[in-house]
């Protein structure tokens, strides 16, 4: 590593006495941490010159680094923004022209107290935390304040929910896509919380009810809603709205700005895989039904599926409904996720699919591969060439772990597109979390 882009360019390093070293102030730690990670995966994607590089550096440094809390050693709140126990996950985004982008999310670390504690879901430091973050990236903060008030709690309703409903989800997430100079910042909210408060019958409505009296704009989400809302009435298996994403860009200006709906669902077989992806056949367009031509060619290797593991893919009819059975059950990170994108001002929707990768793959080295197959399949160079492995290898070496999830979309303008996320191992003990992660 170059002394971290040579301390942010221009720094020259003084030659060091040896000294026994001293405990890392959280601040040291979560900086060096950071910073390790980072750093070669900006080097590997060929995207970003060294200023740029150390501008990004010095923004994990400055403004990162200090919300990530205590030492991980330290008496603190449950980290759950990974299976292997850290609050920061980078992913990579691989697009079709294979150009490939740096990206990174985090929790909002809770206060300590939990349930007894004066902020028990960490709602009060979320939004405390979100708009100093929106403050010095730049981010637009209209949408944000907006849906930090439709879906926070009141002070009544976390007086009545703080020994009903569980402390340990984060109240929220957020996310910066690494642009050559800019930091745009996304910051994702869990929904269920407010519904469960509200006495809703339908958390997945009342979710989506809420992004309609978004300001500005809600009303404009409103046709694209009216068919999520139709699908989930009529779906006949579960599916759970899980959380809502938003771009912290001004949608009266941005013309990209967007909102997205995530949900779940405990099934990986096809058949529903393609279901929620043209939600229920309701997306019908030339865009959305390609998205899953290429999914289904796609599946086998997303799985992982082993020869006379389940029906083959040629009997198309007992294959779409297999469920492959996961490697750790017991955890939230199971099944599929997917996300439908909304935009106020351009019509029509976006899917977007999850599978969590490690479920399917024994260790981070068949994961690896998985992944290199894929991208391979979809004639991508980081996966021709072996680069996808070299890039994770640089950031984590021999410790690392299979990647969380791999996402999936097809659009007219990008092609296929995948972001793939890869954690750090922070906690050896978080073995036990998620089985044989070791990398061979």
């Amino acid at each position: 590593m170059a002394a971290v882009v040579d301390a942010f360019i221009g720094k020259p390093q003084a030659a060091q006495e040896t000294q026994v070293p001293e405990k890392k102030t959280p601040h040291e730690f979560w900086s060096e941490y950071l910073c390790s990670i980072i750093e070669p995966l900006l080097q590997a994607s060929g995207s970003y010159t060294r200023e740029q590089q150390a501008q990004h550096l010095q923004f994990l440094v400055d403004h990162v680094a200090p919300t990530l809390g205590p030492l991980p050693s330290e008496p603190r709140a449950t980290y759950t923004q990974t299976y292997v126990d850290s609050p920061f996950e980078p992913s990579l985004n691989l697009t079709s022209s294979n150009k490939v982008k740096v990206r990174y999310g985090l929790e909002v670390v809770k206060p300590p107290g939990g349930a007894d504690g004066p902020d028990p879901f960490g709602e009060k430091r979320a939004r405390e935390v979100l708009l100093q973050f929106a403050k010095v990236s730049g981010a637009d903060t209209k949408w944000l304040t907006s849906a930090m008030d439709q879906f926070f709690l009141t002070p009544e309703e976390t007086e009545d929910m703080r020994h009903k409903l569980p402390t340990f989800m984060p109240s929220s997430l957020l996310a910066f896509d690494l642009d050559a100079t800019k930091t745009m910042m996304k910051v994702y909210i869990i929904a269920m919380r407010k519904a469960i408060a509200s006495g809703s019958p339908s958390s997945n409505l009342f979710t989506l009810d809420a992004l309609r009296r978004l300001e500005p704009w809600g009303e404009k989400l409103g046709p694209g809603l009216d068919v999520i809302a139709d699908y989930l009435t009529n779906v006949k298996y579960n599916v759970m709205v899980i959380f809502v994403g938003i771009d912290c860009v001004d949608p009266t200006v941005n013309d990209g700005a967007r909102i997205k709906v995530y949900m779940h669902t405990s099934s990986n077989s096809f058949a529903v895989a393609s279901d929620v992806m043209t939600l229920g056949g309701r997306l019908t367009d030339e865009t959305s039904l390609k998205r899953v031509e290429i999914l289904r060619t796609l599946w086998p290797l997303l799985r992982n599926e082993k020869p006379g593991q389940g029906p083959d893919p040629s009997d198309r009819e007992a294959w779409d409904v297999w469920e492959k059975p996961e490697r750790i059950t017991g955890t939230p990170l199971s099944g599929l996720q997917y996300n439908v994108e909304l935009n106020p001002s351009k019509p029509g929707l976006e899917m977007k699919s999850y599978v969590p990768l490690f479920q399917h793959n024994a260790t981070a080295q068949e994961s690896e591969a998985s992944m290199e197959k894929i991208l391979t399949k979809l004639n991508h160079e980081w996966g021709i060439y072996g680069k996808y492995s070299m890039a994770v290898k640089a950031a984590y070496g021999k410790d690392r772990v299979s990647p969380t999830f791999v996402s999936f979309s097809y659009s007219k303008s990008k092609g296929p597109y995948m972001s793939s996320y890869v954690p750090g191992v922070l906690d050896v003990g978080a073995e036990m979390k998620s089985g044989n992660w070791k990398y061979s």
